[in-house]
């Protein structure tokens, strides 16, 4: 009667630490292999916190931003396609000043109840037009939100112009 868990009669111990030595070997492989296709795949890349926004904001921009009348605000909810339920914020931009704007950020701030910041986002408003924003004209936006914290108070958000391009300047 053979013993259970016998090793193979017909193998040296050498060729048996050989084989296990190879399996070892494969496990880190595919180990590594896995940890790699991970951060590949689904490591999400993070944006520096003194980033604000992805446009210029200097003095030129700071000093244009009050002719860009942000108004018209609502607010809608919808699902997306995998059932999530997603915050839409709609409003109208104006640009009341002299010069084309060609892209323009915002940055929308999502409240709690004790009026601290729940959430905050810098999003394209004008995410470049063909021709831009030219003085007298008005561009509706939506700008949707799958991931609102329940700490919001429900009030609407606060949208500030945190970036432009302006016809002309090259940055």
């Amino acid at each position: 009667m053979e013993a259970p868990f016998q090793s193979d009669p017909g193998k040296t111990p050498q060729e048996m630490r050989s084989g296990a030595s190879r399996q070892i070997l494969l496990s880190l492989i595919v180990i590594f292999a896995g940890v790699g296709a991970y951060f590949v795949l689904f490591r999400v890349p993070q944006r520096s916190t003194s980033e604000s926004s992805r446009l210029a904001f200097g003095a030129q921009e700071r000093a244009y931003a009050p002719n860009l009348h942000l108004e018209n605000f609502a607010m809608k909810q919808a699902e997306n396609f995998l059932n999530q339920e997603v915050k839409i914020v709609e409003g109208d931009v104006l640009n009341a000043g002299g010069q084309t704007v060609l892209a323009l950020d915002a940055t929308i701030e999502f409240r709690d109840a004790l009026n601290q910041i729940a959430l905050r986002e810098t999003r394209p408003l004008l995410p470049s037009p063909r021709g831009g924003l030219k003085p007298g004209q008005t561009a509706h936006f939506e700008i949707s939100f799958d991931h609102v914290p329940n700490s919001w108070n429900y009030q609407m958000p606060i949208v500030t112009v945190s970036g432009m391009k302006l016809a002309g300047n090259r940055k």
